[in-house]
């Protein structure tokens, strides 16, 4: 008799643990599926355009060649998916397009905000007929229009911008006290360098020893200026080694000059100018 209730028992306590075992696994098996219906509907709620719309774009930054509609007008193409479709990367990419913006920063600010702030190029010179240069040294290529021609003109062989763009740069310091104006910079295939100035000087510095030439510039130009009454200087060849060739034009009392053939050279430490020599130029 004991044996039988033990079994019976045993029964009783085995049948208890798989109800156990079937309502865990159907409460987990539950729990999961309600658990996946929530983040579905979630997500389609969240995806429906017409819960959490864009309504405002505001635009920061500096303007001086754009304008903050141009920047909205570009803005908008992008907005209609609602704040959590929003793609700020495409965003970024489409502004950056626009040739007078240098950077844009774009922030989606809940829950109905898009943040523009906006970077214009700074110019630093034109480069070639149709671009120009920012104060980093990379080409752009806004509408002609737009482009202001009294700006210095750099010249050079295509993805030489960079190297053109910090002569510019180095030639202007080395020239501060000069009264010079450099108007125009020349770089050539072979590596030659010319440099042309507002009073319409000329100076050509080839294409070795470029830094050590311009410092002899800076150094002779003043007493070059002054050595000769009547004159204007025209021209200064500095691809010598042991002097510079210089042109003059004859000032008349009109103020129109005269080429005349008389070139100088003068020695390095500019000691002296005396006429040694016809250079044709």
């Amino acid at each position: 008799m004991a044996f039988n209730r033990r079994k019976h028992n045993h029964k009783k306590v085995g049948a208890a643990a798989k109800v156990k075992q079937y309502g865990s696994v159907f409460i987990t098996v539950t729990g999961t599926v309600l658990v996946v219906v929530l983040v579905v509907m979630t997500g389609r709620w969240l995806g429906d355009t017409d819960n959490f719309p864009i309504t405002k774009v505001n635009v920061e930054g500096g303007f001086k060649y754009v304008s903050p509609e141009d920047v909205q007008a570009a803005v908008m193409p992008f907005i209609g998916g609602g704040f959590f479709q929003l793609d700020v990367d495409t965003i970024k990419q489409a502004l950056a397009e626009m040739p007078w913006v240098e950077a844009v920063v774009v922030r989606k600010i809940w829950p109905d905000t898009v943040f523009v702030h906006v970077k214009e190029q700074s110019i630093l010179a034109r480069w070639g007929e149709h671009g120009l240069l920012n104060r980093n040294g990379m080409p752009f290529y806004p509408t002609l229009e737009s482009i202001d021609e009294n700006l210095p003109l750099l010249l050079g062989p295509e993805g030489s911008h960079k190297h053109v763009a910090d002569h510019y740069k180095t030639t202007n310091v080395l020239l501060r006290d000069l009264d010079l104006e450099l108007t125009k910079l020349v770089y050539t295939a072979r590596g030659s360098w010319q440099l042309e100035f507002s009073n319409d000087q000329v100076v050509m510095l080839g294409s070795e020893n470029v830094s050590q030439r311009m410092h002899r510039l800076a150094g002779l130009y003043g007493e070059l200026v002054n050595s000769r009454a009547g004159e204007s200087l025209v021209k200064i060849d500095m691809r010598y080694d042991t002097g510079i060739a210089v042109q003059w034009q004859q000032r008349f009392d009109g103020g129109e000059c005269q080429s005349i053939d008389a070139c100088q050279q003068a020695s390095i430490g500019g000691q002296s100018v005396g006429q040694t020599r016809k250079l044709v130029f």
